[in-house]
């Protein structure tokens, strides 16, 4: 969209601004899904609590990436996961029924923005096919092969940061943090994988189980 079109579509969906610092919360399980948002800056995690209050990340949500637009879109009830700042952001927030019903001047942009939406949908529900694939996977070592693979064919480089601490990237894998660092120690040490942090190069893969 030009900057025109956007200036006016967030007058016809009356989209509000807010700032979620780093550790709050932006959309919480159990509350009325009759709105989104889109980041502007900053990033979130979609993540869900075990009985025994263990976290688990569902997927990450970057720099203009929407936030529970399939939900809300959808009309699929309360929310069902927990959105949670990984650091200071910045969102912009839309009400669902807004985006829903044309506007009385049927305004172009507005049904763009509708196209742009099932474009934004599609891809993430490949994104979520990934997580499926990823987690499938059965030990520790093959669950994060995968994840940093599939980031690398991403990026179409086998140098790369990843968005995840190493916490946050344990409760992404499903995996006890102590497992994850294991493994990450253990393919460093036989130079299949190269880490730093957040950081990290792609080797060896022939060194992998």
């Amino acid at each position: 969209m030009s900057g025109e079109e956007v200036d006016g579509l967030l007058v016809c969906l009356r989209a509000r601004s807010v700032k979620v610092p780093k550790g709050g919360t932006l959309f919480s399980a159990g509350e009325k899904s009759d709105r989104f948002a889109l980041v502007l800056s900053g990033g979130f995690a979609a993540v869900t609590y075990g009985l025994d209050g263990k976290r688990h990340i569902l997927k990450e949500i970057g720099p203009m990436q929407t936030v529970a637009a399939a939900q809300s879109l959808a009309g699929a009830g309360p929310f069902s996961v927990t959105v949670e700042a990984q650091l200071d952001s910045d969102v912009l927030v839309l009400r669902t029924d807004r985006v829903l019903s044309p506007c009385s001047e049927a305004c172009a942009f507005h049904l763009k923005l509708v196209r742009n939406l099932m474009s934004i949908l599609a891809k993430k529900t490949l994104a979520l096919n990934r997580k499926i694939d990823v987690i499938s996977h059965r030990a520790t070592e093959e669950r994060l092969m995968a994840y940093l693979r599939g980031v690398a064919a991403d990026v179409k480089s086998s140098e790369f940061d990843i968005p995840f601490d190493r916490q946050a990237l344990a409760d992404y894998l499903c995996v006890e943090r102590s497992a994850l660092s294991a493994e990450i120690s253990r393919l460093s040490r036989a130079g299949v994988i190269s880490a730093h942090k957040r950081h990290f190069i792609l080797k060896n893969l022939k060194g992998t189980k």
